[in-house]
């Protein structure tokens, strides 16, 4: 009897951490899997809309907006606002972790709007900054929200309150970002290859006043361009990441060679960390050979004696 008993408590605590909660390779779940997991003790899920999480979120999801893990630096005489563009300071990052009940134990997925094929990148971001932190127990709902309504996921409007938990950050991952002097680096040695993520444009060619954060507009010199919204596509109505032959594809097209290192940048952080992502957990780059310029040109153009250039070289 004692065997049996044995026999039986054994296979109860391998049926156990069979289901327990793990973060998929490619740091990327969909609707199903969420729905599976929706109410796990140490699944936390993040919203980071810029709005629309009061009129209806994903049962049990918190909210981050830009403030809790972003933070403005310098000051523009223009727009009377600090620059956006930088990884939050420890206390405020870590401030959102504990209100959010994030514990080292928790998987924590983020999701965005899902409606535009940028948007992805909303979530990539909140995840480049946790992994900045050293946290990577993460991943990214891929669809957002509209994928998750499409599924017929559940839906709530009162906002979530977890019970407040006690995560300490503890170590820096200095290998997803860059500095202006690590893009320094990457302009005059090309040991990086370098991507606007904002993509031929106006901004490309230069014309001047596209966007108040910067003080001069064009491109870095060798630089390749590559929207990031071209990484994703729709299907009845809802952006999703493409696969990896998808996204080789598009590096392709812009020149991106997939096995040189990388930095990432835009106006400010925010479109360069979907590359991050995508190199990262689709195509497979390590830490320290990908890596975002955090403040991008908000930062890079207020240092006066760093060139840019306009248009094709």
């Amino acid at each position: 009897m004692k065997k049996i008993i044995g026999s039986v408590a054994v296979t109860a605590l391998m049926a156990m951490s069979a289901m327990a909660l793990e973060v998929p390779a490619n740091h990327m779940v969909d609707a199903a899997w969420v729905k599976a997991h929706l109410g796990d003790k140490d699944l936390v899920i993040v919203d980071v809309r810029k709005k629309g999480y009061d009129k209806g979120h994903i049962k049990g999801a918190v909210h981050w907006a830009g403030k809790n893990f972003r933070e403005g630096r310098y000051y523009s005489k223009i727009t009377k606002k600090a620059i956006p563009g930088y990884i939050g300071a420890p206390l405020t990052v870590e401030r959102t972790m504990k209100r959010s009940g994030i514990t080292p134990n928790s998987v924590v997925v983020f999701y965005s709007g899902g409606t535009k094929a940028k948007d992805f990148r909303d979530a990539a971001l909140a995840m480049y900054t946790v992994e900045f932190y050293g946290f990577n127990n993460d991943a990214l709902l891929n669809g957002g929200f509209a994928g998750w309504q499409k599924a017929g996921g559940a839906v709530e409007t009162e906002k979530a309150h977890p019970a407040k938990s006690d995560y300490k950050i503890t170590k820096f991952n200095q290998g997803v970002i860059a500095t202006g002097e690590d893009v320094d680096e990457a302009v005059w040695t090309g040991d990086y290859q370098t991507v606007d993520t904002n993509g031929k444009g106006k901004h490309w060619d230069g014309v001047a006043g596209i966007d108040p954060r910067r003080l001069k507009e064009g491109h870095l010199p060798g630089a390749k361009a590559m929207h990031t919204k071209v990484l994703a596509a729709a299907k009845d109505g809802v952006f999703y990441i493409k696969d990896k032959a998808g996204i080789l594809d598009e590096y392709k097209k812009a020149g991106i060679d997939p096995a040189k290192p990388v930095i990432w940048y835009c106006n400010t952080g925010h479109l360069a960390a979907g590359g991050w992502f995508v190199q990262k957990y689709i195509i497979g780059m390590e830490d320290g050979k990908n890596r975002v310029y955090s403040g991008s040109m908000a930062d890079y153009t207020r240092w006066p004696k760093r060139k840019l250039v306009k248009g094709d070289e």
